[in-house]
């Protein structure tokens, strides 16, 4: 079985029974290796296939070990140990210089060179996961965290819970700025496969003509521009998640590719003839209802069907109102630490004001607004309605403006009422006091007639 770990290297070394001797070594413990005798067949060799690790003797026929690294690194990514019988610090020094990852003296035993590409390839995956683990670090601060205490956010989360623990596809749509994104990292990170990268592609930020570049990577020289060799997103995926954001954005073409892709679990980089194994977790993410858009001919119906084993349904702000305020203060904490400033917390009109507001934009808005709010606070000082945008200030002052419109009191319209069916019964306050059913006392007390009688 392959090693999770297992790595394509290319040995460069003119003696067969060094390239051997190395090849055994490396195989033995699960890594596939070739080799080539010269620097020509090395840069074709290299030109033609995508290795993890390049092993390279300094002394080569033709050109020299340590001007074949540099052109190694001029187009390819791969990190370069350089290997040799001359061992000198001159050499060493020389090497790391022009970009060598190690440096390995001969003699060296099985386990040295083991332990070299061991520490050479750990420290590649590491660069390689260097977004991924910014975005774990964000997570473990509370940044990238799921907030809500409404009972729509407790279902979704126990819903995403559940379906972390399986390696499905699943599906999350809903408005743009609901936090679909922050859903897909949830899983990730409460799933099998939280110490693997978490790899996100914007399907509608990358232009068509270079999406499948992205996507699977491509074979320096495959097009214009194609000056390295170089991985696609599907393979910087490999043990973890690749997240397809707004995966409604992309070609029919490139829908067709990433069928293939998730059915046979293999791709092929852009221009290259050779298959590369996957081992990726697919989540994907849109805005637009994908029914609807299969119905219209513009997603593909099997990929819908593939994707949505499991759908996900971020509801919009303003139908979870409960949640505006946690998580308002959720992001004044962020902000406030990231601006380092200390700011306590919301005045109670800013409140209202977060309250009120309808929130087009959702979960992204609110952030924006609050991260605006931080910026012109005063440390130390609450947030304020002064701080909002215009058009929350001008909404929570139409709310709490007092009307244009003056009222009467009940008192002043009752005895304008009495006052009315008296002069209506002609001055009668017998008959007046039978139509308000109220006693002539009462009557003559809220005129203030006082003991004048009625005139019969």
């Amino acid at each position: 079985m392959t090693r999770p770990d297992a790595a394509r290297i290319l040995v460069i070394d003119d003696e067969p029974h060094i390239c051997e001797a190395i090849a055994q070594a490396l195989t033995r413990v699960g890594h596939f290796v070739d080799a080539a005798p010269d620097s020509e067949t090395a840069l074709a060799k290299l030109d033609r296939s995508l290795f993890d690790l390049v092993l390279c003797d300094i002394k080569l026929p033709g050109m020299s070990g340590v001007d074949l690294l540099t052109r190694i690194k001029e187009v390819h990514e791969a990190p370069v140990v350089m290997i040799t019988g001359y061992a000198s610090i001159e050499s060493a020094v020389t090497a790391i210089r022009r970009g060598a990852a190690d440096y390995l003296p001969k003699p060296f035993t099985p386990e040295q060179l083991r332990h070299v590409v061991a520490k050479v390839l750990t420290q590649r995956r590491l660069a390689e996961e260097n977004d991924y683990l910014k975005g774990q670090l964000r997570l473990l601060a509370g940044e990238g965290g799921v907030v809500g205490e409404s009972v729509a956010m407790r279902r979704l989360l126990a819903l995403a819970q559940t379906v972390a623990v399986s390696d499905s596809p699943v599906l999350v749509t809903g408005e743009s700025g609901t936090g679909k994104e922050v859903v897909a990292r949830f899983i990730h990170a409460a799933g099998p496969r939280k110490d693997g990268p978490f790899v996100t592609v914007n399907c509608a930020a990358v232009p068509a003509a270079l999406l499948e570049s992205e996507l699977f990577g491509h074979r320096r020289g495959a097009f214009t521009g194609a000056f390295y060799n170089r991985r696609g997103s599907f393979e910087l995926a490999n043990g973890g998640v690749l997240f397809l954001d707004e995966i409604a954005d992309m070609s029919l073409e490139a829908q067709a590719k990433i069928l293939r892709a998730l059915e046979e679990r293999h791709i092929w980089r852009v221009g290259s003839e050779e298959p590369t194994v996957i081992n990726v977790r697919i989540l994907a993410a849109t805005n637009k209802v994908l029914e609807e858009e299969v119905k219209a001919q513009r997603f593909r119906e099997d990929l819908y069907w593939r994707l949505n084993v499991v759908q996900i349904v971020m509801p919009p702000l303003r139908e979870r109102p409960e949640d505006i305020i946690p998580l308002a203060r959720h992001f004044l904490a962020i902000h406030a630490r990231e601006l380092k400033k200390n700011v306590s917390g919301f005045s109670d009109e800013a409140l209202a004001a977060l309250t009120q507001h309808p929130w087009p934009g959702n979960v992204r808005e609110l952030r924006n607004v609050v991260e605006r709010a931080v910026i012109f606070a005063e440390p130390g000082e609450p947030l304020r309605l002064a701080h909002l945008p215009l058009n929350l200030r001008q909404l929570s002052q139409r709310e709490t403006a007092v009307p244009a419109k003056s009222f009467r009191s009940l008192r002043e319209m009752e005895l304008e009422y009495m006052r009315e069916v008296v002069e209506a019964c002609g001055g009668n306050y017998a008959r007046a006091v039978e139509i308000l059913g109220v006693s002539r006392v009462t009557l003559w007390r809220k005129l203030g007639r006082g003991g004048e009688q009625d005139a019969d």
